[in-house]
């Protein structure tokens, strides 16, 4: 799996429908001084696939007049481990079970598996590389 973030010129609206019309799957967002700043996970264990759906990505932004810069998109191999898993389903559960018995436990645990898969994509990265915009989608 990658994470790949992104850097594209700032407009009305956002590029989230883009995102995930590219294959990807979008964490988060932010603007800042005139660009927005794009996190998302890929499901592909193939690099070349990856750069395939930011190039995708890069054709959907700029039909709706977008750009971006040498730093477009910085991709991170994402290591698959399970300790943030592990350790928050084990701390939600308990602490549902503490506060609301069974059907917290059941709650806690689907909540601190979700907590601990976001720590391990944030954790658990390394950087691959970084992708310029593609000089064929310069003015």
């Amino acid at each position: 799996m990658y994470k790949v973030s992104f850097k594209v010129s700032e407009s009305a609206g956002n590029l989230l429908q883009e995102l995930k019309s590219s294959g990807f799957v979008p964490l988060y967002y932010r603007k800042d001084k005139g660009v927005e700043n794009y996190v998302a996970l890929i499901r592909s264990n193939d690099l070349n696939e990856v750069k395939d759906a930011i190039l995708d990505f890069a054709i959907l932004a700029k039909r709706r007049g977008r750009g971006g810069g040498r730093d477009f998109a910085t991709i991170y191999k994402v290591n698959d481990q399970i300790m943030g898993k592990a350790f928050g389903s084990t701390l939600g559960g308990l602490l549902g079970l503490k506060l609301a018995g069974i059907p917290g436990l059941v709650l806690g645990a689907l909540g601190g598996l979700l907590a601990g898969e976001i720590l391990d994509v944030n954790l658990g990265d390394s950087i691959v590389g970084v992708e310029q915009w593609p000089i064929s989608l310069t003015d």
